[in-house]
């Protein structure tokens, strides 16, 4: 494994101009050294704790809760028919209790805050903690729990990932890498997004061979209070929180396209209609594909404008019979 790039100085529009641009991962030190929260922690868990209480609304969050015989690893159970945890909603300040006093066994259970929005949640703290590197639009949300590990999968945006209390391991790899990384089930899994099923950790190399490519061209970074990441659009991410208490604060947002409809949707839409085609006939459409959606040059260029349809700028009206098109065949049996 490699180390995921390094600066210790970073401006916004080097941020937009450059690191953007390059999707690849970068790993920014020190960058929220001056938050309160980052101040909080450092002054110990009790204080980190004390200063989340101050913004606490009392609102129920999103709290994934396991036994200890987990160690912490968020995943499926042993016959892959649920998971080996369960999703509550609970009070902050009843799980920063619980953090503060059974956290630091060993093992202990696990407990962790999911992507709560800060605005919502933890009115005013966003203002004492701003980052101007994240676009407007992009929302702070904070995860805080104990040690855990979250399997390998991909967000359909953009992430910076602050750590803001205790220690993260992170490890990355780019999107191409899909095809070695044994990905688990659409239908069900811990939290949304599909995952990797290999323990990164613990890698079954004769059950998994090709996760050997795979740690080949793996980055790798651990940060701690004040460090932050960018993680591109669509970059596999091993996330290990190891401390007894740990909290990260994220920003997602994606590239302003005129994307009409959700890119993963229409990758299901293609399972579910190409994948079982006899091989000349899958071969035929990977043809169709390549020339209309994943070739650069452009494949309308022949057509008037006003007659590209699809190919070129649709409008509302040609949007509703496109959309009422793909229902049909989405609902044949």
């Amino acid at each position: 494994m490699q180390s995921i790039p390094e600066t210790d100085k970073l401006t916004r529009d080097e941020f937009l101009n450059q690191v953007l641009p390059s999707n690849k991962p970068l790993v920014i030190r020190g960058l929220i050294k001056h938050w309160p929260i980052v101040n909080a922690a450092l002054d110990g868990d009790e204080a980190f704790c004390n200063y989340l209480r101050r913004f606490d609304c009392g609102y129920d969050l999103d709290t994934v809760t396991g036994p200890s015989s987990i160690h912490g690893r968020i995943f499926y159970n042993l016959d892959m028919s649920g998971i080996n945890c369960r999703t509550n909603k609970m009070k902050l300040d009843a799980s920063l209790n619980f953090l503060l006093q059974q956290g630091r066994e060993q093992p202990a259970p696990l407990i962790a805050i999911q992507s709560s929005v800060i605005e919502r949640c933890l009115p005013g703290m966003q203002l004492e903690n701003t980052l101007p590197l994240a676009p407007p639009q992009a929302q702070p949300r904070i995860w805080i729990g104990n040690q855990s590990t979250v399997a390998a999968h991909y967000d359909p945006s953009e992430n910076i990932a602050c750590c803001v209390a205790g220690k993260r391991r992170f490890k990355l790899l780019p999107p191409e890498q899909v095809s070695n990384l044994y990905i688990g089930p659409f239908e069900l899994t811990p939290s949304g997004p599909t995952i990797s099923m290999v323990d990164f950790n613990a890698p079954d190399y004769e059950k998994f061979p090709l996760f050997r490519t795979a740690e080949e061209n793996m980055l790798t970074a651990d940060l701690f209070p004040g460090d932050c990441i960018y993680i591109p659009y669509l970059w596999w991410h091993h996330v290990q929180a190891m401390a007894p208490i740990n909290a990260l604060i994220n920003y997602w947002w994606s590239i302003e396209t005129e994307m009409l409809a959700d890119p993963r949707g229409a990758l299901l839409h293609s399972i579910m209609s190409l994948r079982n085609l006899p091989p000349n006939y899958r071969q035929a459409w990977k043809a169709q594909f390549d020339h209309y959606v994943f070739n650069e040059s452009d494949a309308n260029q022949h057509i008037p404008e006003e007659r590209q349809g699809v190919l070129g700028k649709p409008n509302a009206d040609l949007l509703k019979v496109l959309r009422m098109s793909l229902s049909k065949s989405l609902s044949r049996n």
